[in-house]
């Protein structure tokens, strides 16, 4: 199939998915799928493969391309909103971003084969927000703008001591209280960060999740 559903308004395109589910899983048939949507290959497909210019990045199942991309062009092109990504590098055994110096396990150290010029990336929803850890993996950081979405918020902050366009984005509970222009505190856990090569890119250090469900989709940008 593909595309079949581009051109169904975003209720109906919802309720296809579900029927198209349905369908496959009553019939048996093994089906390629191809999409430019992102949620329909993450909801529809026990596996994925994902294509840049023509090229393979990565087959896998929905939540081995999410947790452990094989890249950055995965990392940041599955999830929505998309991976924090910040620009770094390893200098003693510290991550020395801009506007904030994360420290690295031994355990973390040791996956990264010698690179020292890195990207470190972390979900939105990894982010925790107003919780101060013990430990130097808290920083101060400064709300730009909240978009309230019910049961969650999205949330785009920028760190206290770094320059104006050190930005990122946390999700949080629709229960938060956060405003814009409040100051809060922002923890990254370690066993959530993931780490990629600054110079070519591939993953360093992603976090370890068990293989999900078998009809594929094939998502492109």
């Amino acid at each position: 199939m593909d595309e079949p559903l581009s051109n169904l308004d975003a209720k109906l395109r919802a309720e296809m998915r579900t029927e198209l589910q349905r369908l496959q899983e009553e019939l048996g048939v093994t089906t390629i799928y191809v999409t430019h949507d992102q949620t329909e290959a993450m909801t529809m497909g026990d596996r994925v493969a994902v294509l840049d210019d023509g090229e393979l990045q990565q087959v896998g199942t929905p939540l081995d391309c999410y947790h452990r991309p094989n890249n950055l062009f995965v990392a940041g092109f599955i999830g929505e909103p998309s991976m924090n990504f910040f620009d770094g590098s390893l200098e003693g055994g510290t991550f020395r971003g801009d506007g904030f110096d994360y420290p690295l396990s031994d355990a973390t150290r040791d996956q990264l084969g010698g690179a020292s010029a890195l990207t470190l990336g972390i979900r939105p929803e990894d982010i925790e927000v107003g919780e101060r850890r013990s430990g130097d993996r808290t920083f101060d950081a400064e709300v730009v703008v909240v978009e309230p979405q019910g049961n969650e918020n999205t949330v785009h902050l920028r760190f206290a001591e770094g320059r104006e366009g050190t930005r990122f984005t946390a999700t949080t509970t629709g229960r938060s209280r956060v405003e814009s222009g409040d100051r809060t505190t922002v923890s990254f856990p370690e066993d959530a960060i993931h780490l990629f090569d600054g110079e070519t890119g591939n993953a360093l250090k992603n976090r370890e999740l068990p293989s999900n469900r078998a009809i594929g989709a094939f998502i492109s940008d």
